[in-house]
């Protein structure tokens, strides 16, 4: 009976590692994601910006 209840806990823990690691990628991902599209998002607008200040001239 010793030996079922290491067993359960040892795959309990590994699941647990696995989700938490899988969650830790996706928050990975999602974040990289987001860092770039704003980072075009900004650039457009300084180059809409200064299209904008240049015209004006």
């Amino acid at each position: 009976m010793k030996g079922n209840t290491i067993l359960a806990i040892a795959v309990c823990l590994t699941c647990f590692l696995i989700g938490y690691l899988a969650y830790l990628s996706v928050a990975e991902i999602v974040e990289f994601i987001f860092d770039n599209t704003s980072a075009c998002e900004k650039s457009l607008q300084s180059c809409t910006n200064q299209s904008i200040t240049t015209q004006s001239r």
